[in-house]
């Protein structure tokens, strides 16, 4: 990352005394709950940290407020990047909650299973296209997202075109090694085949797609026999 490269500041960005109204819960897992609010008016989620009983309080409070900032960092990085992502609302860094842009539309994992089979393969391979032109572009600017699947990628208003990631807490950025490049490349590749069928167009898509921006390392799909 460039030494006079802008970076927002998690600490300062927080802030007091604004208040939302909570909808539905969109999702809730292990580390993580995300709910549908309004904020200000606008149509928004907030996404909260659980805290983890079996672990000590302070590494607790270390590790989600670590989570939180790899978040936030990553999302800025990447839109710098030009890769769409969710616009950041609003920071509880006590709390570990951030209150993000709603963003309408599909998740890429429920729009390829509503892919009819006759237009399977073309689409998949589109997607793949499109889905390896952003990864590259997050590369070769340094971030590795660290945790690729098609649940975690939204397309806007259900437009190919406006394939939006979601969930950086386990990014990482600045001199990220090639190997670091490919492990995310393989949690995607693994994540791909084991939940979709047929899922060889997506990936020669998306090795056309990553190519296209970032020659130089499209040997990291090449896997070792």
């Amino acid at each position: 990352m460039p030494e006079n490269e802008e970076v927002m500041d998690f600490e300062t960005t927080t802030e007091e005394g604004f208040g939302y109204e909570l909808n539905d819960i969109l999702y809730q897992g292990a580390e993580a709950k995300v709910t549908k609010c309004v904020w200000l008016g606008r149509e928004a989620v907030i996404k909260e940290r659980f805290s983890k009983g079996y672990r000590h309080p302070t590494l607790d409070t270390r590790l989600n407020k670590a989570r939180t900032k790899q978040e936030i960092r990553g999302m800025w990085k990447a839109r710098q990047l030009g890769v769409l992502v969710p616009t950041v609302y609003f920071i509880d860094s006590e709390k570990n909650q951030l209150i993000l842009e709603y963003i309408k539309g599909p998740t890429a994992k429920y729009w390829i299973s509503q892919l009819s089979s006759n237009e399977y393969d073309t689409k998949m391979h589109e997607f793949g296209a499109v889905l390896g032109q952003n990864l590259a572009k997050l590369h070769l600017g340094g971030l590795v997202h660290g945790d690729l699947t098609t649940s975690n990628m939204i397309l806007k208003n259900g437009e190919l075109s406006r394939l939006t990631f979601i969930d950086f807490g386990l990014s990482s950025q600045g001199k990220v090694t090639p190997e670091e490049k490919g492990v995310d490349l393989y949690v995607l590749e693994r994540a791909v085949v084991s939940t979709h069928e047929n899922s060889k167009a997506l990936l020669e898509g998306l090795m056309e797609g990553y190519k296209k921006v970032n020659e130089k390392q499209v040997s990291l799909f090449i896997r070792k026999n």
